[in-house]
């Protein structure tokens, strides 16, 4: 683990990590949130294994409460950013990075379900939603499809009971679904090289745990930064190598 200084940053702007794809980082950037002034919400795409970053502005009102996702479309060959949000009706906002271009779409079919948790499996962003029929489960494991543009179930595990809260992650490029057990909320955030999984616990606590000999090595976490897996890579963000 290691942790990175953004090279452009300044005392008035706060910026959080939001998720990753292919060593690309997705940070939100917060204007003004020291001076109180919040002067609008942008977006920083950064490799920081080449040094490059681009900076965007959603043209788009968003609530304060979203989802997040970026992943690789091949098909098109170009890096996608995806913000899920809910106000009077559920939209999904898309930034091209090859084409520099933002776009939005509406399905109303799926809730928010307030989870930071989304997973990319096979060029798609996943994240667990709460279907708008009462007639469904509590949960829903989907991701937009941008052929057809709308969202798109993926059948939850035979052995998974509803009243579990749901958690995604991805093992190893499998899609995995966990859920809380005892008080203190375990999140799982990867699968390292050798077969680790990288744990965070609670607010502040992140650790290595070994499957095979049963340990756990902890480390310390500055409060309110999350971590999130990353590799280097030559991926620009203005989209190609």
């Amino acid at each position: 683990m290691k942790s990175l200084q953004c090279p452009w940053e300044n005392s008035d702007s706060y910026f959080q990590p939001l998720c990753s794809c292919d060593g690309l980082l997705l940070l939100s950037v917060h204007d003004g949130y020291f001076d109180g002034t919040k002067s609008g919400r942008s977006f920083v795409l950064w490799n920081p294994s080449i040094g490059l970053h681009k900076r965007i502005s959603c043209p788009y009102e968003l609530p304060s409460i979203s989802l997040y996702g970026l992943c690789y479309d091949s098909t098109a060959d170009d890096y996608r950013v995806f913000i899920v949000s809910q106000e009077n009706e559920t939209s999904v906002v898309i930034y091209s990075s090859s084409n520099n271009s933002w776009s939005i779409f509406f399905d109303n079919r799926y809730n928010l379900y307030l989870s930071e948790h989304q997973a990319v499996v096979n060029g798609a962003v996943h994240w667990v939603m709460s279907p708008s029929r009462w007639d469904h489960f509590l949960w829903a494991i989907v991701y937009f499809d941008l052929v057809e543009e709308k969202f798109k179930e993926v059948p939850l595990p035979s052995s998974w009971n509803e009243d579990d809260e749901m958690n995604l992650v991805v093992l190893g490029g499998y899609l995995c679904v966990y859920c809380y057990l005892g008080v203190k909320q375990i999140e799982l955030l990867c699968l390292t090289k050798r077969g680790q999984v990288l744990i965070k616990i609670g607010k502040r606590g992140i650790g290595i745990y070994d499957p095979k000999d049963g340990t756990f090595l902890p480390y310390d976490c500055v409060r309110g930064r999350m971590p999130i897996p990353y590799v280097e890579t030559l991926v620009s963000p203005n989209g190609g190598v």
